[in-house]
């Protein structure tokens, strides 16, 4: 919880040293686990921090922790939370750049939040990219 706390007293700064260096203290000498990662998206989910969450993201990357579905979807999930959709169909963009696996778990995520945010057509062409690109 204290590094929930240092994260959000952050404000959100994309590519922060300082942000940087909380997850590096946390990870000490050993390997970063998505688990933890998971844990600490969570908590920013509940405190209605999405830009936080997304800027955890990105750190991550930096540090070259292995990205997977469930990290990029509770990011996307805590965008649904305050209707975000835009932000959602982004973090979706930027993760297939980065070729971190687009399946039903992601899309779902996104998805569900351009449909708390009325977006339908978004919706829509989400689920058209799934077919086209035959995620399962």
């Amino acid at each position: 919880q204290n590094v929930c706390r240092d994260v959000k007293a952050l404000g959100a700064k994309d590519g922060s040293d300082a942000l940087e260096r909380i997850v590096r203290r946390r990870m000490g000498d050993t390997i970063f686990e998505s688990r933890y990662a998971m844990h600490l998206l969570q908590q920013l989910g509940q405190a209605h921090e999405w830009k936080s969450s997304l800027a955890v993201l990105q750190c991550l990357q930096r540090l070259s922790l292995e990205m997977n579905a469930y990290l990029v979807s509770a990011s996307i999930s805590i965008c649904s939370t305050l209707s975000e959709w835009k932000q959602a169909v982004h973090t979706l963009r930027e993760m297939a750049d980065r070729r971190v696996e687009q399946n039903t778990i992601v899309y779902n995520a996104a998805v569900s939040t351009c449909a708390k945010g009325e977006q339908w057509l978004q919706a829509l062409q989400l689920f058209r990219e799934m077919a086209d690109n035959r995620v399962e």
